[in-house]
């Protein structure tokens, strides 16, 4: 009875249909389309409403972060962390501190386009290799990451981080700003507190200065829907007025 009924001999071209026409690819097609059909209903107000409009909105937070978490841990949590504080390499995302700005608009430019990515619009940010291109010699290296330890409130070697204070003005503070807090414009990181990138210890900042830094935030559009993104977008607002996620 089940051979006359469902898909079950192979065949030259193919394999017995069956008279049901049972499809297990049609059967799981058409769970997928409902699935979506029931998130799009349950996630209504992030279809068509402005990132902006939504962060102001208090009530949001309770009903879909818990909702939201699971986006955020399949396609985010690998590199910033489960909490979001980041890791080596990868920028922590509930401080205050946002290349580009922490406007919802901004953060959810970053995740549609990236930072040097494949993508036409990404974003572009990159920090010179002030020692292997010969940009800078040795000794205002040196100084450089003397002035970046003195600003960033670490123990420094003051006559050498004030001969640095000009080497910096001279050679960073285009991007970095003259006070080191970094540039929302550009997406240069601030240099002034203790949430770094890639280090801020002496031979990390030498190490830096010497290689230069280019990072790669991936571009998701195309991947996660409009929709998604600004869920994202919220999700990590909502991450950097806590500081904590589970």
């Amino acid at each position: 009875v089940y051979w006359v009924l469902y898909p079950a001999w192979p065949w030259a071209s193919g394999y017995t249909r069956g008279v049901l026409n049972y499809s297990s690819r049609t059967d799981l097609r058409a769970q997928v389309e409902a699935g979506a059909d029931h998130r799009a209903v349950s996630f209504a107000p992030f279809q068509n409403t402005d990132v902006a409009t939504l962060a102001l909105d208090p009530t949001l937070r309770d009903r879909f972060e818990p909702l939201i978490a699971p986006l955020y841990r399949d396609n985010c949590a690998a590199c910033h962390g489960r909490s979001a504080e980041g890791r080596d390499g990868f920028p922590s995302l509930t401080d205050d501190h946002w290349l580009w700005s922490g406007a919802p608009e901004e953060i959810e430019t970053t995740i549609r386009y990236g930072i040097n990515a494949r993508h036409d619009e990404t974003r572009f940010a990159q920090m010179p290799a002030f020692g292997r291109d010969d940009l800078l010699e040795g000794t205002h290296l040196t100084d450089v990451a003397e002035f970046v330890l003195k600003i960033s409130g670490q123990d420094h070697d003051l006559p050498s981080a004030e001969r640095g204070a000009q080497v910096f003005l001279e050679n960073c503070a285009g991007c970095h700003a003259e006070d080191g807090a970094g540039g929302y414009e550009n997406g240069a990181p601030s240099l002034t507190d203790r949430n770094w990138i890639y280090g801020g210890d002496r031979a990390a900042l030498l190490g830096t200065l010497e290689s230069g830094r280019a990072g790669v935030m991936p571009a998701w559009s195309g991947r996660l829907s409009p929709a998604e993104i600004r869920q994202l977008t919220l999700y990590l607002i909502w991450a950097g007025q806590t500081g904590d996620h589970d």
